[in-house]
């Protein structure tokens, strides 16, 4: 798949590589948000819709963001972004010295292998590596489970935020000073 691998998590299923996407990455990253997407619709979750995801969407994310692709024998089947700022979701509260993860996805097929919190672990040396204070990310708030999942990664409750059609939850995590 050509990614420069920059951290390889072993599993029961074998070996996965965690890297930054490049612009040939963008119809292997469309997939794993429209399949996530139309698996959340199957479920009634309503979080992501598979038209929320495009092609040009894509190409924004890699020229505004981190991209990083989870791979497991050449076939993508992860993803999450880094931020520096999110004014959309933080607005007053928002603070380039953290940074903000968004659209972690595992495909199904793929979950239960603690590849979510995996990557947010790395996310989280990312951020620490860049000299940042800790990492923020929102949550539909009316998804409990995936709530007490970013709960359990050690992420703090922040505030509740409206966003016109769905209310968030604002986490983060702040990092130990480092002396």
């Amino acid at each position: 798949m050509g990614i420069e691998v920059l951290k390889r998590l072993e599993t029961d299923r074998g070996l996965f590589e965690l890297g930054l996407a490049q612009l040939e990455h963008k119809e292997e990253m469309l997939f794993i948000f429209k399949s996530t997407a139309e698996l959340m619709v199957k479920q009634g979750l309503n979080q992501w819709t598979p038209d929320l995801f495009s092609l040009e969407l894509m190409e924004e994310y890699l020229k505004e963001r981190e991209v990083f692709l989870l791979i497991h024998e050449d076939k993508p089947v992860g993803i999450f972004t880094l931020q520096d700022s999110d004014p959309s979701y933080w607005g007053e509260r928002n603070d380039n010295r953290f940074s903000y993860l968004h659209r972690l996805a595992v495909l199904p097929n793929y979950r239960g292998l603690n590849l979510g919190q995996s990557m947010i672990q790395f996310a989280e040396y990312r951020a620490i590596s860049k000299g940042k204070l800790g990492i923020r990310l929102d949550c539909v708030s009316h998804l409990e489970g995936l709530n007490v999942f970013y709960r359990r990664q050690g992420y703090k409750f922040v505030a509740k935020q409206n966003m016109g059609t769905r209310e968030v939850h604002l986490y983060e995590k702040q990092f130990p000073l480092l002396k």
